[in-house]
């Protein structure tokens, strides 16, 4: 069992990833902004970081910028509408390779997350 971080704006989506990744065993904390997510993760460190990436206020990129500057390697899988977000990205991260475009499949959100806390290659 793993903690999960989601982190999303739409209380929609952040159900869903709940319904799904508590449903296979895994713990979730919500976050409904990006600077929630930083709050979250000055209490506990969770396993993985499930991350919009189009968000009001601070934004995915600079979330995940902070998290690599202050938890390195913390596994991530990006998820976005925006199809281009790939190569929307800063630099360091147009080749993120835990990435999920919404819409999602159920399975397709918990094998991402589940490939990213085992350090597996994104499919």
């Amino acid at each position: 069992m793993a903690l999960v971080l989601v982190v999303d704006d739409e209380a929609d989506i952040r159900l869903i990833a709940r319904v799904v990744l508590t449903s296979a065993g895994h713990e979730v904390i919500e976050a409904s902004s990006g600077e929630a997510a930083l709050e979250h993760l000055e209490e506990r460190r969770p396993d993985a970081i499930l991350l919009d990436v189009r968000m009001p206020g601070m934004d995915g990129w600079q979330v995940l910028d902070r998290v690599r500057n202050e938890r390195g390697d913390l596994p991530v899988v990006v998820f976005t509408a925006n199809v281009a977000a790939r190569a929307e990205a800063p630099t360091p991260w147009q080749r993120y390779e835990y990435m999920l475009t919404k819409p999602f499949a159920p399975d397709q959100l918990l094998e991402a997350v589940e490939r990213a806390i085992d350090g597996a290659p994104a499919s």
